[in-house]
């Protein structure tokens, strides 16, 4: 039997991420050529996509970056990198260009051009990347490895490879309301990472009706304002072709769109040291604090560039209705109109064949929204939804508990709720330093909403501490600063390979980790702690 290859490290993902790290590799191995475990072929990325590929759903024409070209893959860790952004435009004979533009922040297009532009260029120098593949199982294996399984999507053949660490990179995964989730997969009803691969077959299914269409947005973001408006765009020229007015619904819990405070003490959160400072803090209560009242950054906001586009073209239907009133028109002219309807939670969705909306042939969409502060539900139905409702990242987790390796760090496979929590409180666990309140606090599920109810355990009143066995059945993994997952105190043989999380540590780590702004400085750190073994 033929024994599978054994790499130093396996990341799984090829994103931004772990080319930054495949950056920092290369130039780690340059800097101790005499270390054979660090050269570039004892590392392999395991990539789903056939081809590197960066939010392809949202590369609107004219979207820009909402952060500096500076914080790209490497420059913040060592400018000098040859995967800098800088550089990208120096190969590209754009550099010279790019500062008479005026501007740091690139387009989103150019962006991604560069990150697959430092993806090929990794490849070019030694690093391996099996695209096409999707993991299915991790197996803990003998002598400090752990089997790595993948199936080749084209073939559907399985591959078994063996790796000494892992570096988990799982971006995010489609978070679609529950209601929406049950009325799922539907054509017209797309996520934002596929809109623009889905909003023209989308859009001519509607067509098909011959009559003016009704569109739901849902979400309160800048992906939502960009969709909205490029909808609003495709809408108006469908509209005025056949002379009808389709309608486009922004539905939002809030009372409007806030803008993203992009200033500059407030992105100091975004800073490196800024990470030391929330990893550092006394407890996991005031990091969530802390963490909260820096939202306004990054979740549910809009650039004010974007809002003042969405206001402009909101205000100019305003004026159209004044002179159409002072002409005598009753009825609006044809094209695309926007509403936007706060205040709302979505009840419930259903698929209606009977709706007056509704065409022989065709379905809609009705939607039962609660006014958050009257608390009246209305009705209405929908020829397509938009969900700009944001990612989720725990795909990680359910892999790793049924690999059975979750059980050396303290996950259960009976839980549904997990926590990440600082290395220092697994000392104060395992030393019966924390006492009954603090013990839940530790149980507490700190995901996307604060206001979720706490997970509570079952602990007795007369148990003042924690022991280490109900400590190793708690579903809090703990990390540690160079974000590496650590292993539970046991007595039997250690758990040996490290695993190392990128973008899935906000709990720990603060906002910036699931964001572009700290790759380049994490991406080093998680070289400099794995190397370290080495």
């Amino acid at each position: 039997m033929v024994q599978p290859p054994v790499y130093t490290a396996i990341g799984l993902g090829f994103g931004p991420a772990n080319i930054a790290v495949a950056g920092a590799l290369l130039e780690q191995h340059r800097e101790t050529q005499r270390n054979s475990s660090v050269s570039a072929n004892k590392f392999l990325f395991i990539e789903r996509h056939h081809e590197f590929r960066w939010h392809p759903g949202m590369l609107l024409p004219g979207a820009r970056m909402q952060i500096s070209f500076l914080k790209d893959l490497a420059t913040l860790r060592s400018p000098q990198s040859p995967i800098t952004f800088v550089a990208y435009l120096h190969s590209q004979n754009r550099l010279v260009d790019f500062i008479n533009r005026g501007n740091t922040t690139p387009t989103r297009k150019e962006y991604s051009d560069y990150l697959a532009w430092a993806a090929k260029y990794v490849q070019d120098q030694g690093i391996v990347v099996a695209y096409g593949e999707n993991v299915t199982a991790i197996k803990e294996e003998d002598e400090g490895t752990v089997q790595i399984h993948s199936t080749v999507l084209a073939t559907g053949e399985t591959r078994i490879r063996l790796a000494r660490n892992l570096i988990i990179s799982p971006g995010g995964s489609p978070r679609i309301p529950r209601s929406i989730q049950a009325i799922l997969p539907h054509p017209r009803i797309i996520h934002s990472s596929s809109y623009l691969s889905s909003v023209k077959p989308m859009l001519a299914m509607t067509e098909k009706t011959n009559r003016s269409l009704r569109i739901a947005v849902l979400g309160s973001g800048q992906s939502a304002a960009e969709i909205l408006l490029d909808l609003h765009q495709r809408l108006t020229s469908m509209g005025i072709s056949a002379g009808q007015v389709h309608d486009l619904h922004l539905i939002i819990r809030g009372g409007s769109l806030k803008p993203s405070d992009d200033s500059p003490f407030a992105n100091e959160i975004f800073n490196p040291e800024s990470t030391d400072a929330i990893y550092n803090l006394p407890s996991d209560s005031v990091r969530r604090r802390v963490i909260a009242d820096c939202q306004n950054t990054n979740y549910g906001v809009v650039n004010s560039r974007t809002l003042d586009s969405l206001y402009e073209v909101v205000y100019d239907q305003k004026v159209e209705d004044g002179i159409a009133r002072r002409k005598g028109n009753t009825l609006p002219g044809s094209g695309a109109r926007i509403t936007i309807i706060p205040y709302s939670n979505l009840l419930s969705a259903e698929i209606s064949t009977h709706s007056s909306q509704t065409s022989a042939g065709a379905d809609a969409f009705s939607l039962a929204l609660q006014n958050t502060l009257t608390r009246d539900v209305s009705e209405t139905t929908y020829d397509a939804i938009v969900c700009a409702t944001g990612y989720e990242r725990h795909s990680w987790l359910n892999l790793l508990k049924s690999s059975g390796i979750g059980k050396h760090f303290g996950l259960s496979l009976a839980s549904d709720k997990t926590r990440l929590s600082v290395e220092r409180n697994m000392g104060e666990a395992v030393n019966g330093e924390i006492n009954k309140s603090r013990a839940l606090e530790l149980r507490l599920k700190t995901v996307e909403d604060l206001e979720d109810i706490p997970y509570t355990s079952s602990e007795s009143d007369d148990s003042s501490s924690t022991s280490l066995s109900e400590f190793s059945a708690t579903d809090t993994l703990y990390v540690s600063r160079r974000y590496r997952l650590i292993p539970l105190p046991t007595t039997d043989r250690g758990f040996v390979p490290r695993i190392y999380l990128q973008g899935c540590t906000e709990e720990t780590h603060g906002l910036s980790d699931t964001l572009l702004s700290v790759l380049g400085v994490r991406a080093g750190e998680v070289v400099e702690d794995l190397c370290s073994n080495y």
